[in-house]
């Protein structure tokens, strides 16, 4: 089905609100350090305050949640693999600047690329493996940019992330969660990472909320347009334009992470990682480029 300008249009600006919203994740959590959360409470305001406003949403849009018993084990390891993800990433961060971390994190387009090729899901394409090789270079380039003493434990956390996002994103796309509602398993995901929050506090002693103004509302920031907003226009853009051009709109994202990094909390870009960050954005796109062969396209 051939989309109208004005659907496309509209669907563009709806992923390109999300590539923002996550793109300011990194510095806004980097605020919120310097006002002295801690990444616990960070983690546990962020995702509490976003599950209520998203189960607020879900009882107002009268949205079904309940969901059979097959899914329950498919839902835990989606909900796992999205809290290590997020709290690697937030480890990550500990060391090394968010922009950094988010370039990393963004090799998991060609973590999924090489699984689906290895297990035969995805032929092999030579535009797939270029990708994958681009996506690994540019972030070799990152790790031993000359100019720049990058980590290697904050690199190491945001690989591992990465390869998180990638169990995540294998959960999501299992044909028993699939046929739920979107909205229904963001709300799921984030009362889970709430709770493993909730855990992650008790045990380190960090305070359960913000308590200090300022605090309050990076917190509230952070969940409504970090976290709620992101999910509800991705959703919306997926619908209108489909997940590929969604996919490959949200390419955005790392890009607008070092941008609003430079600008809002100082993070350092050398020549050197400009470079490997554009090799490895240019791995996303080739990664999301539709199929030329119609047989194997797919539509969702």
């Amino acid at each position: 089905m051939k989309l109208s300008n004005n659907t496309k249009l509209l669907g563009v600006l709806c992923v390109t609100i999300t590539s923002i919203c996550y793109g300011l994740v990194p510095s806004f959590s980097f605020i919120a350090f310097d006002l002295g959360v801690e990444t616990g409470t960070l983690l546990f305001n962020k995702f509490l305050y976003a599950a209520i406003i998203m189960w607020a949403f879900i009882f107002i849009r009268k949205i079904n949640f309940r969901f059979p018993k097959k899914t329950a084990l498919t839902m835990l390891i989606a909900c796992a693999g999205y809290v290590a993800m997020s709290t690697t990433l937030y480890i990550a961060f500990d060391y090394i600047s968010g922009s950094l971390a988010t370039i990393v994190s963004f090799t998991f387009p060609a973590m999924i690329v090489t699984i689906e090729m290895v297990t035969g899901m995805e032929p092999v394409r030579f535009a797939k493996i270029l990708a994958v090789i681009l996506s690994f270079a540019g972030l070799v380039l990152i790790v031993w940019d000359p100019d720049m003493k990058a980590n290697l434990i904050g690199i190491f956390f945001a690989f591992v992330s990465a390869t998180m996002y990638v169990v995540y994103i294998f959960g999501l796309s299992s044909k028993s969660i699939k046929a739920e509602n979107s909205f229904a398993v963001a709300g799921y995901i984030m009362l889970f990472a709430a709770a493993a929050n909730f855990v992650r506090c008790l045990f380190s002693g960090a305070p359960l909320f913000a308590t200090e103004p300022a605090q309050i509302g990076m917190m509230i920031l952070l969940s409504v347009v970090c976290v709620f907003m992101a999910i509800l226009f991705y959703a919306i853009g997926v619908r209108l334009i489909g997940p590929g051009n969604a996919a490959l709109v949200n390419t955005l994202e790392p890009v607008l992470a070092c941008i609003f990094g430079h600008f809002l909390v100082g993070d350092v870009l050398t020549k050197v990682m400009l470079v490997g960050s554009a090799m490895v954005v240019a791995a996303v796109l080739i990664t999301n480029l539709p199929d030329r062969h119609p047989k194997n396209a797919k539509r969702g």
